[in-house]
């Protein structure tokens, strides 16, 4: 593949390192739940009236429509601009203005929810700036994918609602990535999502079960986009039931008539008001990200495992850049069985390409251990710098017994002395700080499911310990705890290097007890250890911690 000019590339080095780094303010962190505004500009409609009801008119005089029509008017030829009737706007040379022509529905619709929406961006500049920054490794992808389609570029703006284009972004509700999958419906878009990794984190993978969802939920609900907008938010279940409880009473059954979920009632209005805002940024005196037309990713099929790190090697970058653009890797290696796709800057690829063909098979580096008597899976761990779940994972153990005699086979980090850890993990290596046993520093870049995840927490034990909200926005240097007042010795251990958790995913016909038993542990350890009562109800696809002697 080509690489970009060198004009591009320098822009893409400058920024490359900003969209996940930079901090958002507290309103975007917090779940981005935009505040009604009070005082509203009075909307003039076509017929001079200056008060707006009903759900379907339309602008006039500046309105998102009208500008679209008159950016129709540049005729654009052999790379040069002729300007009828209006001047070129800020952002005619970025995939935003790419967006701003394929909008189809939104222009369709303004009432006064739309209208608080589209004030809550006017207000809120830096947002618009940050959120249209973090979107540069990704958005021409998805850009391209919802054209290749022939969908409406609306729902390439979706992922800044769901997510504020974070591929890391988890709800309280465990949604997660750009497009906020939750766990059954990742699974039943074909997703895949296992200890090594989350396709709902990838942002090419979940894009494309994304917009499958949006396409099956427009043709159920009769080609009505908003009504699919908002079964994408609260279920089409909830949508159906909705709109058979107005058919039963002779009401309409339109998106603005249906007795919803709040949230739902605020979410597509939010979509709507921000494709306003993105038909003519400069209208509404915004800046947006000046990303270019361009794409700035290309994937490549390593075709086996490998890991990351020898990635960003053989790339010529840094590790922290890699993992960050490849978030649907959870651990420090692509997936043993698959996928082995990874995303590099398109500049980066040929290096890449040139260094991995003199590399020869050495992608994954392994050591054979001979278990001794008395070892155990976690203290085998423990000496060679890996994890019990990827020694379980790479010898197909179930449970942590292991037997005296037998062999393991050992993943060893590519890059000497370097453990093998999640993302997260290696994202913080460079912390020297002295922090007390249960406390954690924290790093730019980090979130409180990062670190939740690190040290194999819920998000809600973590900020309840902490007495902050589940979307606060940490602050580099910050402190946290890692364990409430109360809790024992031994589960503080594992922080200070003792036993080592293992994230245990509940199978089918699991119990408490046979848990307990497969693992030779005690059923009151287990419901400490995960904060649940002894006569919990536990299900399919749930995650319990293990501390495994």
């Amino acid at each position: 593949m080509a690489s970009r000019p060198p004009d591009a590339a320098r822009a893409f080095r400058h920024t490359r390192f900003r969209f996940h780094l930079r901090p958002l303010t507290a309103l975007i962190a917090s779940g981005f739940l935009l505040q009604a505004c009070s005082n509203l500009p009075a909307l003039t409609t076509e017929d001079g009236d200056s008060s707006v009801s009903g759900s379907q008119r339309g602008y006039t005089g500046n309105s998102a429509r009208n500008n679209r029509n008159n950016r129709q008017q540049l005729v654009v030829n052999a790379g040069t601009v002729d300007i009828a009737n209006d001047s070129l706007p800020s952002h005619a040379d970025t995939v935003w203005y790419r967006v701003s022509n394929g909008l189809q529905f939104a222009q369709d619709y303004h009432n006064e929810q739309i209208a608080e929406e589209i004030e809550w961006f006017r207000s809120n500049p830096r947002y618009v700036a940050e959120v249209t920054e973090r979107a540069t490794p990704f958005i021409y992808d998805i850009v391209q994918e919802v054209e290749r389609r022939h969908l409406p570029l609306e729902l390439a703006l979706l992922p800044v609602i769901e997510s504020a284009f974070n591929p890391m972004a988890r709800s309280s509700q465990d949604a997660a990535g750009l497009w906020q999958f939750m766990a059954p419906t990742a699974t039943s878009m074909g997703l895949k999502r296992d200890w090594w990794y989350d396709g709902r984190h990838d942002p090419v993978a979940s894009t494309s079960a994304a917009l499958d969802y949006l396409e099956a939920l427009y043709s159920q609900f009769d080609e009505d986009w908003l009504l699919a907008l908002a079964a994408y938010n609260a279920g089409q279940g909830n949508v159906q039931r909705a709109i058979r409880r107005n058919q039963q009473r002779g009401q309409p059954t339109d998106f603005w008539s249906l007795p919803l979920p709040r949230e739902t009632l605020r979410h597509v209005p939010r979509l709507l008001g921000l494709a306003h805002v993105m038909a003519d940024p400069d209208q509404f005196e915004l800046t947006v990200s000046p990303v270019p037309d361009q794409p700035y990713l290309a994937s490549y099929d390593v075709g086996e495992q490998i890991d990351l790190s020898l990635v960003a090697t053989l790339a010529e970058l840094e590790s922290e850049l890699v993992y960050q653009l490849n978030p649907g890797y959870l651990q420090w290696a692509t997936h043993p069985e698959g996928p082995h796709t990874i995303s590099l800057p398109v500049d980066s690829l040929p290096v890449f390409e040139n260094n991995l063909s003199a590399l020869g098979d050495s992608r994954i580096t392994w050591d054979r251990y001979v278990i001794q008597p008395g070892d155990t899976l976690s203290g085998i761990a423990s000496r060679f710098g890996s994890q019990v779940g990827v020694l379980q994972q790479t010898n197909n153990l179930v449970g942590s017994r292991i037997v005296a005699g037998d062999s393991l086979l050992i993943p060893r980090a590519y890059r000497a002395g370097e453990t093998l850890s999640p993302p997260s993990v290696v994202l913080a290596a460079t912390n020297t700080q002295p922090v007390p046993a249960g406390q954690y520093t924290v790093r730019s870049g980090d979130s409180l499911w990062r670190i939740a995840n690190r040290y194999r927490m819920s998000v809600e034990e973590l900020a309840s310990w902490n007495d902050i909200e589940i979307n606060s926005v940490l602050r580099p240097g910050q402190r946290l705890r890692l364990e409430p007042d109360t809790i024992a010795a031994a589960d503080v251990s594992n922080i200070s290097g003792g036993p080592t958790p293992l994230q245990y995913e509940v199978r089918s016909g699991d119990s408490l007890a046979r848990i307990a038993r497969e693992h030779g542990v005690s059923i009151d350890e287990i419901t400490r250890w995960n904060r649940i009562g002894r006569s919990s109800v536990i299900h399919p696809g749930q995650e319990l911690v293990l501390y495994l002697e």
